[in-house]
């Protein structure tokens, strides 16, 4: 079995992958609605994704359904992955495994570009499964693999770009320069915080090599116009963004920093202990794993000096770079997880590096005993990763306080076509405060109670152009601001959801 698995370590990646993915029961979350953690951030993205099929707009021209501002165009990552599920769904229908489906191939993508780039320096097969499995069954990486956000795609991107950066720089070939810029130019499009770790540690390696007379100057300059490029693509889409959303009034996506010092010390202590010591500590990984991790940086740390020289450098830009990331955006960790997951990269690297010189400097000492020892300890590591994803992920699905919205909000819109409400209807609904959890889950354009004052309401709506109100709270009926509307019961769907014509 060992020699089979040292001889064929992408399918023993491959295996564990797909163990992860069926024991985390993916089968049946691919097809799950927005839900659970971040319902809201999801549903924006799935509103990208089919107002692209219902409009057919350009891949330049991303709207929701929400339409506050202008039509509900609205712009903040490249919509490329968007774009794509909308388009396909004009071939599949519209299925939620479609956009989780893209994600979740991304992060696959991402790791074989990952195995690749570890390949260069641990030649042992199997132990460099380990870092990847690691990373993989992450629960809160994993989540968001099998998700609606653009995060994991943007990691997964960068692996490839530095991959080919990687290339070459062994063989000055320029197609792996392209190659390479190319695919930093995706990943920074589509998260410039999460895509571009990877690519500025790089260059920060590259200069320094530079400085040491291992790389040319000439090949540095090539990097840098990469650089450039890559730098001027993120610059010219965050411009587009700009002009496109205050062309069409509408400003509801963060477009700027989120740093610790608009934080006071209450709320810094509070984030640090209740959210990443507690909170969140679970969803990164399993108790064990993480003592492990801080084993591993120890072991960094005390035998800096016989790392291998590239990895232990690299490592060391990607803490800094991290660190100067948490930094800027420390206040979004107070309740969201997915701000988080670039800390991810430097902690792939630093297990990495420690596996790296255990084999070149620790395996030749010692007996075959004590090698599969080792050996096991380090199955056993992954086989936890793998259950504590499970763990998590049944948790985050099951769980009733992840539950933000009745589950049948994505049962009704069947329902509201047999009322005759059509998908070009323009509907008022509420309970909800997010912009497009509701609306996305009816199929239909209109408003919610998303930035709502005293003159933005459903009597301003109604002027609008709004015919429909639909209640999925009880509580709501007796809202007085809302009773004026309800003169015309259309239909009950499983005594939870109201919807009114306000024609």
């Amino acid at each position: 079995m060992l020699k089979w698995a040292n001889k064929n370590p992408g399918i023993l990646l491959a295996v564990l992958l797909a163990i992860t993915f069926f024991v985390a029961d993916g089968i049946h979350v691919i097809n799950y609605p927005p839900k659970s953690i971040h319902q809201w951030r999801q549903s924006d993205c799935w509103a990208y994704a089919r107002t692209y099929f219902e409009k057919s707009n350009g891949l330049f021209s991303p709207s929701t359904f929400n339409l506050a501002g202008i039509d509900g165009k609205v712009a903040s990552e490249f919509p490329i992955l968007y774009y794509i599920a909308g388009n396909l769904f004009h071939i599949t229908g519209v299925h939620y495994a479609i956009l989780r489906g893209l994600t979740f191939l991304c992060y696959l993508l991402g790791i074989y570009y990952l195995y690749k780039c570890l390949r260069i320096w641990i030649k042992d097969s199997l132990l460099v499964v380990f870092p990847l499995i690691i990373m993989a069954t992450s629960p809160f990486y994993f989540y968001y693999a099998l998700n609606f956000l653009p995060n994991v795609p943007a990691i997964s991107f960068s692996f490839a770009g530095l991959y080919y950066f990687l290339c070459y720089e062994q063989t000055s070939e320029r197609r792996r320069l392209v190659a390479g810029t190319l695919f930093f130019v995706l990943a920074t499009l589509l998260k410039p915080t999460d895509g571009s770790l990877t690519w500025l540690a790089y260059m920060g390696v590259a200069g320094v090599k530079t400085l040491q007379g291992k790389v040319s100057r000439k090949m540095l300059m090539r990097f840098i116009i990469a650089s450039v490029l890559i730098t001027a693509s993120i610059y010219g889409w965050y411009k587009y963004v700009s002009w496109y959303n205050d062309k069409n009034e509408n400003h509801q996506n963060l477009l700027s920093i989120y740093p610790i010092w608009m934080m006071i010390q209450h709320d810094i202590d509070y984030v640090f202990n209740e959210r990443i010591f507690g909170f969140w500590s679970v969803v990164y990984h399993q108790k064990i794993i993480l003592y492990f991790l801080g084993l591993t940086f120890l072991i960094y740390v005390f035998r800096w000096a016989v790392m291998d020289r590239f990895l232990r450098l690299y490592t060391i830009f990607l803490i800094v770079g991290a660190l100067v990331y948490d930094v800027l955006w420390f206040t979004a960790f107070s309740d969201h997880d997915y701000y988080q997951l670039i800390n991810v990269i430097p902690c792939v690297f630093i297990i990495a590096s420690v596996i790296e010189w255990y084999h070149r400097r620790i395996v030749p000492r010692l007996p075959k005993v004590v090698l599969y020892g080792i050996g096991l300890l380090l199955v056993a590591l992954s086989a936890i990763g793998i259950r504590q994803n499970r763990n998590i992920m049944h948790d985050r699905y099951t769980q009733d306080m992840y539950v933000y919205k009745t589950p049948y909000i994505y049962e009704v819109e069947p329902y509201l076509r047999e009322l005759g409400i059509t998908r070009k209807d323009i509907i008022v609904s509420v309970p909800d405060p997010s912009p497009n959890i509701t609306l996305a889950a009816y199929g239909n354009r209109g408003y919610s109670e998303s930035f709502n004052d005293d003159n933005y309401d459903i009597r301003l709506f109604k002027k609008k152009g709004a015919d429909f109100l639909i209640i999925n709270d009880t509580a709501y009926l007796r809202k007085p601001l809302y009773q004026p509307y309800m003169k015309k019961l259309m239909g009950v769907y499983k005594n939870t959801i109201y919807i009114y014509d306000m024609r």
